[in-house]
Parts: structure tokens; sequence; C-alpha cells
């Protein structure tokens, strides 16, 4: 028998994901763990959450490759990733907690590319660009991203927590703000990503470059 497709289980975790599903079998509940799949969040000063999100859609500068956004719609199926091990990195167990330091990939649940950065300016503030890249969940080392407190001492990556998302290769933080945000002026009337805001990667430690993730369908042994 042929096995399921990334794409096919996708769909699955997709359904699942809208109910807000939570796979618990002891204490470890309150951590993110690997072969989880998550909507990650990021909060706006103004008080608005943002879900970071992908399609098929292309950047239109830079590299060309699939647009990465921050979604104002947290029930869209286009905002769930899944959690996997580095790039070339023995493969993670399904359930184990995420410590932080470690070197991970987020796999786009609809598309099956990964989140990914490069030493490309992004479209609309000129910060480094975010986009999804590889096919099925393969890429490359621009797909490695590293977890990080951004407050505390905690070991793991906890959900409910805010942290910092750093590119591995170029050490810039996931940022995004409505100050880079997808309209009719800068992308037109058939914008597929209107009232989105760009995703970018950001030098600076600060409040556009935290997430947190309490929604989605989390693994535990």
């Amino acid at each position: 028998m042929k096995s399921p497709s990334l794409l096919q289980v996708s769909a699955a975790l997709l359904a699942l994901s809208n109910n807000h599903m939570l796979v618990s079998a002891d204490d470890d509940s309150d951590f993110v763990t690997c072969g989880s799949a998550i909507k990650l969040t990021h909060r706006e000063k103004s008080g608005k959450n943002y879900y970071l999100s992908s399609g098929p859609h292309r950047i239109n500068a830079g590299s060309g490759q699939q647009l990465v956004t921050s979604s104002p719609n947290k029930g869209e199926a286009s905002t769930l990733w899944i959690i996997k091990e580095g790039h070339n990195a023995d493969p993670c167990e399904p359930g184990s907690k995420i410590p932080f330091g470690t070197k991970i990939r987020l796999t786009h649940a609809g598309t099956g590319l990964n989140l990914h950065s490069h030493h490309a300016k992004s479209p609309l503030s000129s910060q480094q660009e975010v986009t999804a890249y590889g096919g099925d969940g393969e890429g490359d080392h621009g797909d490695d991203w590293i977890v990080n407190p951004a407050q505390g001492s905690s070991n793991y990556w906890k959900k409910d927590n805010e942290v910092f998302i750093t590119h591995d290769g170029t050490r810039q933080h996931l940022g995004s703000s409505e100050q880079a945000q997808f309209g009719l002026n800068n992308c037109g009337r058939q914008c597929p990503v209107m009232d989105h805001l760009e995703v970018f990667g950001r030098k600076e430690k600060d409040s556009f470059v935290k997430w947190k993730t309490s929604m989605g369908v989390f693994l535990h042994k």
C-alpha cells in the first residue's frame, strides 16, 4: 500500500486544527513538540493577532519564491505549520519536546514547502525576505530555524510563551508588522493576501519578532 503524502496527512491535520484538538497522555501537554501542527501567532501593538500563513502565491520581487505572510484570520487553513527536525538532521521523535537552541524546520501543511530565508530584500519593508521553499518537506539549510525564549530561562518551548524564531543561516529573527501591510496601493485590486502583513527577517529583537503558539494539533507521548 502506498504511504500517504505530506499533503494528504496535512489535509487531515487541517480538519482537526479547526477544533483546536489536543492529543495528550501526560503532564508534558504544556509543551510544543516534534510532529505537531501549530499556528504561530504574532500580536501587534494595536492588540490585533496575526497568524503565520502561506499559500500558492509567488513574490513578484526578490527570489520569486512562495509568499509567506501574517494573516488576520486565525481560522484559515493556510496558517498551519508542521514542526520537523533541522535539514539533514536525525528525525526527531514525534511528541518529543523541543529544546530551546535546537534547529527545526516549519513545513507548511497546505503546500508542503518549508519556512525559508536568505539574503534578499523583502517586498514591502526591504528587510530580509522570508519565503516558503522546497517540496514535500524537502529543501536546504536555508529552512533551518532556532527557537529561543523571549523572556525567562525555560529549557523547552512551551505553549502560550513568547519566543524568538531565528534563521540559523543569517541570524535574522522572524518578524511581522502592521507597518508593512498588503493593500490596494501595493498589491492591487485582485490581491490574494489583502490585509495580510509582510513577514520578514529582522536583526533587532523587539516587539516585531515575538511569536507564540497555543492552537493546533499537539502530539505528546
